[in-house]
């Protein structure tokens, strides 16, 4: 009698996990996020747009507009499926491959009570974490790894990331797939579109709400010993590729070619030849989200180094792609595999980096910074109908909060780029 009765219940637990795992996925799938057409529009956030109109089987807005507490319970399984899969999956990528190292000390542990509230965190202070950015692979193969397991597979922990959407949430991608990528806690960000796309804003409206949230200031994959991004460019030279350099008012910088135009690609040789940028190696969207946040952010730095051996980079033409031979570097060394030719990965914290001085000098020079507010905030909005016709408006930044994100962004270049230069200088 037991041993039918013990086959019925795990028919049962069978048909019951594969309907929540159909119905998680499918709730994720009607929450995805899409790419936005029209970066520029000073639509409201929350308000229905013709990209989402246009798609089946797609929620009416941008971005779920519940706080953590109230998200639908499918979506939450969703999330939990989403990054436990995906969490693991890398895990084990990441070890039996070769090595992973985190540096233990006093800065890595600040770095892990800060994620679980602690270290003088109120309540809704968001953290935001800052890194070097050496593959298209760094998110997740990095920062998934960052946490204790237990504590990385719960969402409610778990770093808030974007993604171009030229890469993660374009046309060619599934729905589902898209859906999957969004339940990990991922969200799009157009390249090229500024600080002030629409994008941008509902990232740190989860950055508002308390939430983790991880960011490659750099905008692009370098795998130099030191921090990359933009460098000066000199008079007749022509962008390689939109916003990764400066082009200041003293550099000339045209987009038509001519006969005695040369063209630099980012991260290569012939870019890091250049002289340093004036306005400084890092995007401003992270010193943009500090300063409007309604609470200034816990903001840590790491750097790691070793995913150039399993993404590595063309110094000629600055694009990565996965390495040679990658399933013979997966033997074990009994089996002919060289363990010298696996990937060791090093990752290195820093102090954390505060700004309130900065924040306060502007302040009483220029009155008051505008703050977005939290998903809980946009919900209340929502449900009671006040679509803010002029948040964009308030979003959109003038040349003195750009003076204060530079100022704010150069510090975190300062730190990064003494960080990235000792991690990589170690064996």
């Amino acid at each position: 009698m037991a041993l039918p009765a013990l086959r019925t219940g795990l028919t049962y637990t069978k048909y019951a996990a594969g309907t929540i795992f159909a119905a998680s996925m499918t709730s994720a799938w009607y929450y995805r996020p899409i790419a936005d057409t029209n970066t520029k529009s000073k639509q409201p956030i929350l308000e229905n747009n013709n990209d989402r109109a246009n798609e089946s089987f797609c929620a009416p807005y941008t971005s779920p507009p519940w706080s953590r507490e109230r998200v639908p319970i499918l979506l939450e399984w969703a999330r939990r499926i989403s990054i436990g899969v995906t969490t693991v999956a890398i895990r084990l990528l990441m070890t039996t491959y070769g090595k992973y190292e985190i540096k233990d000390d006093e800065h890595y542990h600040n770095f892990l009570e800060t994620v679980l509230g602690g270290n003088d965190r109120i309540p809704n202070q968001g953290l935001i974490t800052v890194s070097n950015h050496r593959s298209l692979f760094d998110d997740p193969g990095i920062v998934s790894c960052l946490l204790p397991l237990p504590i990385s597979i719960q969402p409610k922990y778990n770093r808030w990331a974007l993604c171009s959407q030229e890469y993660c949430f374009n046309d060619a991608l599934p729905g589902l797939i898209k859906g999957y990528i969004g339940a990990g806690q991922v969200l799009p960000i157009c390249r090229g579109a500024g600080i002030n796309q629409k994008l941008f804003l509902d990232f740190g409206r989860h950055l508002a709400c308390g939430e983790w949230c991880h960011m490659f200031p750099e905008g692009g994959v370098w795998q130099w010993d030191e921090l990359g991004g933009r460098r000066k460019l000199p008079s007749n030279a022509i962008n390689g590729s939109s916003s990764d350099f400066d082009s200041g008012p003293n550099n000339n910088v045209g987009t038509d070619e001519n006969e005695n135009s040369i063209r630099i690609i980012p991260a290569t040789l012939e870019q890091k030849a250049l002289s340093p940028s004036t306005i400084g190696k890092l995007k401003w969207g992270v010193g943009k989200l500090i300063a409007h946040a309604p609470i200034t952010p816990k903001v840590i730095p790491f750097a790691h180094r070793g995913m150039e051996r399993l993404f590595p980079q063309d110094e000629n033409t600055g694009k990565t792609k996965l390495r040679d031979n990658l399933l013979a570097s997966l033997l074990p060394t009994v089996l002919g595999g060289d363990s010298n030719d696996k990937l060791h990965v090093r990752v290195g914290f820093g102090k954390e980096i505060v700004f309130d001085d900065l924040i306060q000098e502007h302040e009483s020079s220029h009155g008051k910074l505008w703050k977005y507010c939290g998903k809980i905030n946009a919900e209340e909005q929502y449900d009671k109908g006040q679509q803010n016709a002029s948040v964009h408006g308030s979003w959109d930044s003038s040349e003195e909060e750009r003076a204060l994100y530079s100022k704010i962004v150069r510090r975190i270049e300062s730190r990064l780029d003494t960080i990235t230069r000792e991690v990589c200088k170690e064996n």
